[in-house]
């Protein structure tokens, strides 16, 4: 997919522009959050004012990108002025645009030149500059290619965060969609001096006993109905064993492992009326579709949706809808 208009645009907008505000989407990944840094980089060392906006907590594994000095500086008072304020906006890796939350209405509004770069399938509206390529493992990539068109030094800093970014959404290089640019991506930025082994370790060698001991309940209880695997994580269970939100992360790809299902949920209670549904698959279950069904976004293999409706109702409500997407008779 060429995005040489785009791109060009972009540059321009960098030329002529002084002030940016990045951002992206609520309950942040390794993806979103290594796009964000290796543009803040690339920006700060152009000599432009750059604030980097994510809703919601950054967890503390990806402090390794200076994420404390770099992501939700001041208070958010400080935050909606630079949104303001700002010339250019960069939304990245969003999958849909709601996913800004806090930040949704102010980036709506703000008069900045509006710029989508994603590898998620994302509705158009008042955004001006469009970036988005489905066929790619992450945004990140579509990074590289803009900063292989723009003629950008990959400093340390940019490679590490680059590859922070692929080596999460990739899940160390195995899921689908990764593939030979992918692979010579990765060599470019290890070249630019990023250590594999120790980058791995940082973002998936992180968990405590504790942790360890609660997944190990929670796999105990994973159910299944013909095709589909799923876990619940409630918040009396979280509490109970001292379980932090960020802390669930990565068992919806250990529940992948299960040959005998293709498509697999975690769902995980955050409030009574706020539930967090994880969904991957297998072949060829779109539930990035599902997603969508219900506000949310991702890809065919990797989506997500926030429910507003208490944690049995969204079970149900799901596993229904899932039914129905498969063709299934109730």
């Amino acid at each position: 997919m060429n995005f040489e208009r785009e791109f060009k645009h972009i540059s321009q907008l960098i030329e002529t522009s002084s002030r940016f505000v990045l951002l992206s989407h609520v309950h942040t990944d390794g993806d979103a959050l290594g796009s964000l840094i290796a543009l803040y980089h690339y920006l700060k060392n152009r000599g432009k004012e750059v604030f980097v906006c994510v809703p919601g907590k950054i967890p503390d594994k990806y402090s390794f990108l200076n994420t404390g000095q770099i992501v939700n500086l001041g208070s958010r008072a400080k935050q909606i002025a630079g949104i303001a304020k700002a010339e250019v906006v960069f939304i990245l890796d969003i999958s849909a645009l709601k996913r800004l939350d806090i930040y949704y209405e102010n980036v709506k509004n703000s008069s900045a030149v509006k710029v989508v770069i994603d590898h998620h399938p994302i509705e158009q509206g008042w955004t001006d500059v469009a970036v988005v390529n489905v066929e790619r493992i992450a945004t990140a990539e579509l990074i590289f290619e803009l900063f292989k068109f723009l003629q950008a030094e990959i400093t340390f800093p940019i490679a590490l965060a680059l590859y922070t970014a692929i080596l999460s959404d990739s899940g160390s290089f195995r899921f689908f969609k990764t593939d030979a640019f992918t692979f010579r991506m990765a060599a470019e930025l290890v070249e630019a001096g990023v250590e594999p082994a120790k980058v791995y370790s940082l973002v998936f060698e992180t968990a405590h006993t504790n942790q360890l001991r609660s997944w190990g309940t929670l796999l105990a209880h994973i159910k299944r109905e013909e095709d589909r695997s799923w876990l619940i994580v409630s918040r009396e269970f979280m509490r109970s064993n001292g379980l932090q939100l960020h802390e669930v992360d990565g068992l919806i790809d250990i529940i992948r492992r299960d040959e005998q299902a293709n498509v697999f949920i975690v769902f995980v209670e955050k409030e009574a009326d706020e539930i967090l549904v994880g969904l991957r698959s297998k072949d060829s279950f779109d539930v990035g579709s599902t997603a969508r069904a219900f506000g949310g976004g991702g890809h065919f293999h990797a989506a997500g949706f926030t429910s507003d409706h208490t944690l049995d109702e969204t079970v149900i409500r799901t596993l229904n809808r899932i039914k129905a997407d498969a063709g299934e008779k109730e």
